[in-house]
């Protein structure tokens, strides 16, 4: 199998959920979100989803990539990089979480991510 380098720009946002404060990571090259009460969480359950994402294309021989639009790629270039310690934190307790259930082609690096928070006044 041919390992290729993907770029993954992330940008979070707060949203609102059940009344209460909620952040949106989103995935702008494969338009993919997710949503939860902190950074940490919404991240995390971002870059599974990435994962299982581009886990079915492979089996299925399908483009993962659907480019978000335009008004999210905006805001991730108004956004602040997402601290390089959470990331870090982050990636790696999901590939522990991965690697604690279901086997895996690969495993997501800091490398591969451009996360940046956007910050409302």
């Amino acid at each position: 199998m041919r390992k290729i380098a993907v770029h993954f720009p992330i940008v979070i946002y707060p949203s609102e959920g059940d009344g209460m404060r909620h952040f949106t990571a989103h995935c702008l090259n494969l338009d993919l979100l997710a949503d939860d009460d902190s950074v940490q969480a919404a991240v995390s359950q971002l870059l599974e989803l990435i994962e299982q994402q581009l886990d079915a294309a492979e089996e299925y021989g399908a483009d993962p990539f659907r480019r978000a639009p335009s008004q999210y790629w905006k805001m991730l270039g108004d956004a602040r990089p997402v601290p390089h310690e959470l990331l870090e934190r982050v990636i790696k307790e999901a590939n522990a979480r991965r690697a604690n259930t279901v086997p895996s082609n690969s495993a997501i690096d800091s490398s591969q991510m451009d996360v940046r928070e956007l910050q409302l006044v």
